[in-house]
Formats: structure tokens, sequence, C-alpha cells
């Protein structure tokens, strides 16, 4: 069961895009959303310039007290590790999420890479406030920033999360993914418990507009940290 999960990533991102770096986040959802790495949210000129004004950090290296004090910074310490229990966090880090988007500011999430677990959270977000299958959730953000690649225990805490979700009447199990089946869907679900792997329906997902185009991308790359 845990090599068909494996393989469900694979298939989507073909193990080539693992290492992929982008000099700036990912534009996840318009003018809200943004999905980076730990360069992107030192990078006080670049965050000023795409306007954010709220960080989401999620990897175990705490920011730096400049941009504490020029942003609303919120850190959730977590290792990139199969152990680690992420979904624990997931109706915190969805509620905060949500709160910045009724408010209409801008959130850069992110991690070390950008690529297990910032992408965790935010797929955990597309799949309740989008009310978005995992298999959904996962090509629209692939779609956004191709080098995704949540670990492991991670893709079986979303799967469990999606069942959760399904239970709830938050997704459409009718949109459940072809890749996992039902039952496979149920080992994921016994599994993390086996092993201790420790209602408003939003915007749906838009291009990034030219007319938001930052045009900084020279700037940046000569002012990278």
């Amino acid at each position: 069961m845990r090599i068909q999960l494996i393989r469900y990533r694979l298939d989507y991102s073909n193990g080539s895009c693992k290492g992929c770096q982008s000099a700036l986040p990912s534009i996840v959802l318009d003018d809200f959303l943004f999905l980076g790495n730990l360069q992107n949210a030192l990078n006080c000129e670049l965050l000023e310039q795409l306007g954010i004004q709220h960080i989401l950090n999620v990897c175990d290296f705490g920011l730096s007290e400049k941009i504490h004090q020029k942003f609303n910074v919120i850190e959730i310490p977590l290792m990139d590790a199969i152990h680690v229990d992420i979904k624990q966090h997931f109706d915190r880090t969805n509620t905060l999420l949500h709160s910045i988007y009724l408010k209409k500011e801008r959130c850069l999430v992110h991690c070390a890479a950008g690529v297990s677990r910032s992408a965790t959270i935010v797929l955990a977000y597309l799949m309740k406030y989008h009310h978005e299958t995992l298999e959904l959730a996962f090509s629209s953000l692939m779609v956004k920033r191709p080098q995704i690649f949540p670990n492991e225990g991670f893709l079986l805490q979303l799967v469990r999360y999606e069942n959760e979700l399904m239970k709830s009447k938050e997704i459409d199990q009718n949109e459940v993914s072809s890749h996992i089946n039902s039952d496979d869907r149920q080992n994921a679900y016994d599994a993390i418990v086996d092993d201790k792997v420790d209602n408003n329906p939003i915007e749906t997902l838009n291009e990034f507009k030219e007319k938001h185009d930052i045009h900084t991308t020279t700037t940046i790359s000569n002012n990278e940290l």
C-alpha cells in the first residue's frame, strides 16, 4: 500500500522536479496565497514587492528579527520527516489562512525548499476550503509549483485528512481520485494509526494575470540572500 502511495506521488512529478528551485515564490491563489522557500522569506525587498503581509513558516529555522518586525510571522517549527505529525496543525493553519483571505491580504507559506512541509499545509487548505480531493489539489498545485514533493508520511496524513473531509461532506465522494481507490484510502488511514505517523467555498484557482507582473526578476536575483 505504501508503494502505491509513493507511486501516486511520482505519477504527478515523474520524480524530475524534486530538486527544482525558483527565484520567486509560486502564486497559488491570486492576491492571496504564495508558496515558497526560506530564501524567499528572508528577502525583505521581495516580500514588499509582492505585497506580503503575513508569513507562515513551517520549517525548523526561525526568521530574523528584521522580518518579524516588518511582517506578521507565524512559526510552526516542523522537521521534514515521515514520523512528524503535521496533520495536527491543519485546523490551525486552515483557519489562519482563511482569515487572511477574508481580510483580502497576502500570505507566504514556506519551509526550507517549498517542496514538502509548506506544500502539505497548502494542500490541506485547498482540500478544506476549495473542497478538492487530494488528487485534484495535488495536480492543481503542481501546475503552480511543479517541484512539490510531500514526504511519504505527510502524504499518508493528507489521505487520512481527505477521508475525514469526505465523511463530513466537505469533499464530494463522487470526485474521489481514480488513482487510489476507497480500499487503499482506508488502508492508508489504518497505516497512519498503526504506525503512529505522528464551509465557505472560495474563488477557484486563477492564473496570475500579467497586470500583476512583479517585473523584478533581475532586481530580485541581485538581492537574494
